[in-house]
């Protein structure tokens, strides 16, 4: 009777994979093609993926779209894998990086890093190490402050509120001053933008993401155990409080590289893991490749609407994506508090 099960879900699983993976590669083209000039999907697919040759002017173009699509869609999968290793850890389906206040410290770090040693920016591993740092003291101190509360899901909840809000009033105050370092408006670090990620920075994204996501595949069968308890996790033979350790600073890693680029993108990380489960399943050896491409393929789509919403808006600036994302996740947020309070 297993057996069959098993079958089902690996079927599901894979088509699954095969149906997003194609869907992350036409939403990616499409991302591309989409700007002040407007380019054809079908020679935009063909000159990335076969080289097919095409005229100067859009070969140029197509250069220099691809890092802002690749920041999407990189910073999208990472915050999705740290959003589903936060709800695994806490037990909470409410957990994500931004709820949790980890983007918030880690931008904090970030705009203290910057105001400290500006002349450091241009070593991009500089600043994936501070906003590591504060994303990690974003954690302990949620963690902490939840277990003065009683250590329930909804302590911890309010307590990652209360960090997340203490700490991006600081970082506001913080970025203030920062932005005339940088000349980078700062709203664009508080509510996130691809289009400021350059292509030297796209290696940055791109390791830590793919290392972070194979290593937490190879911890699938530790993170199953650890959602029954830790009773559960230690009769299997797996350290519990080693797997909530390496499952933070993984979780921790991966909103700091997307932290240090990209800025503050809020409810992927919430909202990702969900739809994952919804299509495969709790097995974390399906969901965690299922939330990665979700999470880029959402964070694609807010950027295409991000691009549009600029287009022909009449030239007045550009939309930070962190927006068009809050609009998406919050109503999913509220959907999940009030099922968790019935429950």
């Amino acid at each position: 009777m297993a057996t069959p099960l098993y079958r089902r879900k690996v079927k599901h699983f894979l088509i699954s994979l095969y149906s997003l993976s194609l869907l992350v590669i036409v939403i990616f083209v499409i991302s591309i093609s989409i700007g002040p000039a407007m380019l054809d999907p079908v020679k935009v697919f063909n000159a990335i993926f076969f080289g097919y040759p095409v005229e100067t002017n859009i070969r140029v173009i197509i250069s220099l779209r691809l890092s802002r699509a690749f920041a999407a869609l990189l910073s999208g999968a990472s915050l999705a894998l740290a959003g589903l290793l936060m709800q695994t850890i806490t037990r909470n389906p409410l957990a994500d990086p931004y709820i949790f206040g980890l983007s918030s410290t880690a931008l904090t770090a970030v705009a203290i890093g910057i105001i400290l040693a500006p002349s450091l920016m241009v070593y991009r591993q500089y600043l994936i190490v501070v906003a590591f740092l504060g994303a990690i003291t974003g954690y302990i101190l949620t963690l902490s402050l939840s277990k003065l509360g009683g250590g329930s899901s909804l302590a911890m909840v309010l307590a990652g509120i209360a960090i997340a809000s203490l700490f991006s009033g600081i970082s506001h105050i913080l970025l203030y001053i920062v932005q005339q370092i940088i000349r980078t408006p700062y709203v664009y670090f508080l509510m996130g933008s691809a289009s400021t990620v350059l292509q030297k920075d796209i290696p940055f994204l791109t390791i830590p993401t793919i290392v972070l996501t194979i290593i937490t595949i190879a911890l699938f069968k530790p993170l199953n155990s650890y959602l029954y308890g830790d009773e559960y996790a230690k009769q299997l033979g797996f350290n519990p409080i080693l797997i909530r350790d390496l499952s933070a600073f993984i979780a921790a890693f991966s909103t700091a590289t997307t932290i240090a680029f990209v800025g503050i993108i809020g409810f992927i990380g919430l909202a990702a893991p969900h739809i994952a489960r919804f299509l495969v399943g709790s097995d974390h050896r399906f969901s965690i490749p299922i939330t990665v491409l979700v999470g880029a393929l959402l964070t694609l789509v807010a950027d295409i609407v991000v691009k549009l919403i600029s287009m022909y808006a009449g030239g007045i600036g550009e939309l930070p994506l962190g927006v068009v994302t809050a609009v998406i996740g919050a109503p999913f947020l509220a959907y999940l508090i009030i099922r968790r309070v019935r429950e």
